[in-house]
């Protein structure tokens, strides 16, 4: 096989397949994340966790989950801008349809966020409210803790969002630089 072309599909074929390999390997992280937020819960409800550090704990794994969502998804459409102009390199003008999706080739990124990424970060919202909402009594019984409680969710969200901001920023600046990247 000495054609370049076909060289190249070959090796992006089997590279599709790695990331979705990787890909899967990935939602471990979030079910380690989801097992620990559960794993607090029911110690506190046990008793041998209080109320309010599990509130916390809570919280923290939380926002940690969307954060490494947010920072999924930069990584996804920054991979995606990447094999767009490599595949240009090598893919024919004819072949958008054929091999790819016309879709594909889009160079903006939509909504930056994947359906699996919002899923998370949707998933971790509410553990952040259901946390609060089950342990609101103990919570609001101390001062010390209701601040605690709420300076967590207020750093957590402003955190996250400039993350967020960030990251969008990035995915848009590498599109921009490289939008002038050409085929044959």
């Amino acid at each position: 096989m000495d054609n370049k072309r076909e060289q190249f599909l070959l090796h992006l074929y089997d590279q599709l397949w790695a990331s979705i390999d990787r890909a899967t390997g990935g939602l471990w992280q979030y079910l380690a994340l989801y097992g620990g937020i559960v794993g607090v819960h029911w110690g506190a409800g046990k008793g041998d966790i209080a109320p309010t550090l599990a509130a916390n704990l809570s919280i923290v794994a939380a926002f940690w989950g969307i954060n490494i969502a947010i920072n999924a998804g930069k990584w996804f459409e920054r991979n995606r801008m990447m094999i767009i102009n490599i595949e240009k390199q090598f893919l024919q003008r004819d072949d958008l349809g054929k091999i790819m999706p016309v879709s594909y080739h889009k160079r903006v990124p939509k909504t930056f966020f994947t359906f699996l990424t919002l899923s998370h970060v949707l998933v971790f919202t509410c553990f952040i409210a259901l946390s609060l909402w089950t342990y609101w009594d103990a919570i609001s019984s101390h001062c010390n803790s209701r601040v605690i409680a709420l300076f967590l969710v207020l750093i957590g969200i402003l955190l996250s969002a400039w993350h967020w901001y960030w990251s969008f920023k990035h995915v848009q600046r590498f599109v921009e630089h490289t939008a002038s990247v050409e085929g044959p």
